[in-house]
């Protein structure tokens, strides 16, 4: 895997994960305290960020160093995220009266599927 798909992987990953917590890429940015144009770059890949400068984005927004920089060198679906860690930042975010509808519904979905 070269720097470039690295880059590319990770900018994508900080772009999903932005998406997920509804910021814009200024609002990160600022979080981050990170110049906005730059941040722009490295969410297109464009370029390829500091250790530094990937955990003051994992700080600002509340997730894992490890996700921000997880890449599949198989080529997977190109999110960074485990299925399982999608369920789970999909429960994070729900309130809690709704989560019981979540898990009955979930329980529906996997019967349907064996």
């Amino acid at each position: 895997m070269e720097r470039s798909d690295i880059s590319a992987e990770i900018g994508l990953n900080i772009k999903n994960e932005r998406r997920r917590k509804n910021l814009s890429q200024e609002a990160l940015a600022l979080d981050s305290n990170i110049h906005p144009s730059y941040f722009g770059c490295i969410e297109r890949g464009e370029k390829c960020p500091t250790v530094e400068t990937l955990y003051k984005i994992s700080k600002a927004l509340d997730v894992p160093l490890s996700r921000l920089i997880k890449v599949d060198e198989n080529g997977g679906d190109g999110n960074g995220i485990s299925p399982e860690d999608r369920i789970i930042e999909i429960l994070k975010s729900l309130p809690a009266d709704k989560m019981d509808k979540f898990a009955d519904i979930l329980e529906d979905i996997s019967g349907l599927l064996k």
